[in-house]
């Protein structure tokens, strides 16, 4: 069956990617809503429906001075609590999109489960998402 987690915190990419790039995040039924905001704090990723579908975030880079520049992403704002395997989906696409363009990208996601584990959300060398338990009540921490 499995708990649920909290995660929170944000994915950098460096240098920013035009958003273009990230239109396969909007493809797919198994994706969450993203909105494109100025910060984890717009109220436009706050929306009426964040306390059911969470914040899923694409943080411009700024506003272009030319409107013939696409707007660029700089980075993944997270909030939101679910089942671990409804995070995977979103995070693997946004990684590997980032990635296959040429980007790099730094995850400072942050995850704590209903039965106490603690940890972070790292991206791997070979591009892939991993759970890294820095606390576990009652066991030694694992990774996943």
């Amino acid at each position: 069956m499995g708990y649920e987690y909290s995660v929170e915190g944000t994915v950098q990419v460096t240098p920013p990617i035009p958003l273009p790039a990230l239109l396969p995040l909007t493809q797919g039924f198994d994706l969450p809503i993203f909105c494109l905001a100025l910060s984890v704090d717009d109220p436009v990723a706050a929306g009426p429906w964040s306390d059911i579908v969470g914040v899923w975030a694409l943080i411009r880079e700024g506003v272009p001075l030319d409107q013939a520049q696409p707007v660029t992403v700089s980075a993944l704002a997270v909030s939101h609590i679910a089942k671990s395997g409804e995070f995977y989906q979103p995070l693997d696409r946004f990684v590997r999109l980032c990635l296959e363009a040429g980007h790099e990208v730094a995850s400072g996601l942050k995850f704590q489960s209903e039965e106490g584990e603690r940890g972070e959300i790292q991206v791997t060398p070979s591009g892939g998402i991993e759970w890294v338990e820095t606390s576990a009540p009652g066991r030694e921490p694992g990774r996943w």
